[in-house]
């Protein structure tokens, strides 16, 4: 059982706001950086791992901070590996669960093998540090998650993590993620009880959940010790609102940390999933004035569609910086795009920083479209508001 939680600083979450000297010697840019979600334990997840891996995992970590804090770096210090896009839940907040009003073209694609190998092989001799399979889909799905995780523990990459709906953790799949060096399972859930489970999580079921989390945590006693670390994460939303606490007092016992996320939408009046926009009761405003994202400091997706870009959000796919393999991941990272993404920017209280982040990214760059996208399907989200085009870059 957990003693009390606590938020813990720079445990593999946001940096705190920069205060000081930059680890480069000049002072630090201060700008705030923008964080969208809350981790909570009783020990910070990064002091667990920094027991378990070798020192270098505190280098890592320390560039982390310090890319968060706007240090730019060579290389991505993260990958997100979007091996499909299919999945088999219907969640209303999630592209994949909500086909019949997606954005997206060319759902229900899968990356090949042979390219994710690609990849993390290119990852790996660029000295890439963190790697997490999912983004879209459910990747449990793919049968070749053991072997990604083992082939990228082999080159040498430190922090393995695998993000799903827990829903097909079997046995057999949790040992054998577990066998070839996964570091963290992150599960997304959503809810603290079956009610709020099945509106924020069609053709699930929490009582399923529960069980493969508690089979996981005794396959990971019986065959490791410490990891992987779990996660299990809460995005908040209308359709689960008042239901935090009762998540929080359900898995905090479980889960090595917890993380509360708020609600990202593509738009101002999300038109993509409009019922589930996040809460308004006793929400707090988004601060204004100048904030920097810290996604495109630190990490890099590669799509199922090949798209890549510097965030782990979904819609990051809209507007990519390029397309894997014509572009490299090294040259995705350090292209204009990304250094235009990486600029601090105006926040304004409303809370659609990742509406306003694709929204400026069209109107200064001549955007590629997204894999197979109709034209014209974007215009109304993303290419500007109706009195005219956003400011491109000086």
């Amino acid at each position: 059982m957990r003693a009390s939680l606590k938020t813990p600083n720079a445990g593999l979450g946001a940096a705190p706001p920069p205060s000081g000297p930059g680890g480069s010697g000049g002072p630090a840019p201060p700008v705030p950086v923008i964080s969208r979600s809350a981790l909570l334990s009783s020990v910070s997840p990064e002091a667990k791992l920094a027991s378990a891996l070798p020192p270098r995992f505190l280098a890592y970590r320390e560039l982390w901070r310090r890319a968060e804090a706007g240090e730019t770096q060579p290389f991505p210090l993260h990958l997100d590996l979007d091996i499909t896009t299919r999945c088999n839940l219907s969640c209303p907040i999630c592209p994949a669960g909500n086909p019949a009003r997606s954005l997206f073209p060319g759902m229900g694609l899968d990356l090949s093998l042979s390219l994710a190998e690609r990849a993390l092989a290119e990852a790996a001799a660029g000295g890439l540090y963190s790697l997490r399979i999912g983004v879209t889909g459910e990747p449990l799905l793919r049968g070749e998650c053991p072997d990604l995780i083992a082939s990228a523990r082999a080159q040498g990459i430190l922090d393995l993590a695998l993000i799903t709906n827990g829903l097909l953790l079997t046995e057999k799949t949790a040992r054998a993620l577990i066998r070839a060096g996964l570091t963290r399972l992150m599960v997304s859930v959503d809810a603290g009880s079956a009610e709020s489970y099945r509106a924020a999580r069609p053709g699930g079921d929490f009582a399923l959940v529960l069980k493969n989390i508690r089979a996981f945590l005794a396959l990971r006693q019986e065959l490791s010790g410490p990891l992987p670390l779990l996660r299990v994460s809460f995005v908040e939303t209308r359709l689960n609102e008042g239901d935090k606490e009762l998540f929080i007092a359900t898995f905090a016992p479980l889960a090595d940390y917890l993380s509360i996320q708020k609600y990202a939408p593509l738009t101002r009046g999300d038109d993509f999933a409009p019922e589930a926009f996040a809460p308004k009761a006793g929400a707090t405003p988004e601060p204004q004035g100048p904030r920097r994202c810290p996604e495109p400091m630190t990490r890099l997706a590669l799509h199922a569609d090949g798209a890549l870009f510097p965030c782990c959000s979904d819609f990051g796919r809209l507007r990519p910086l390029g397309r894997y393999p014509e572009i490299s991941l090294k040259e995705a990272f350090n292209s204009p795009r990304a250094a235009f993404l990486r600029e601090p920017r105006a926040g304004d209280g409303a809370g659609a920083d990742c509406a306003d982040c694709l929204r400026r990214l069209s109107a200064a760059f001549p955007a590629p479209r997204a894999f197979g996208e109709r034209d014209g399907a974007l215009q109304s989200p993303l290419d500007g508001p109706p009195d005219g085009p956003l400011a491109g870059p000086t």
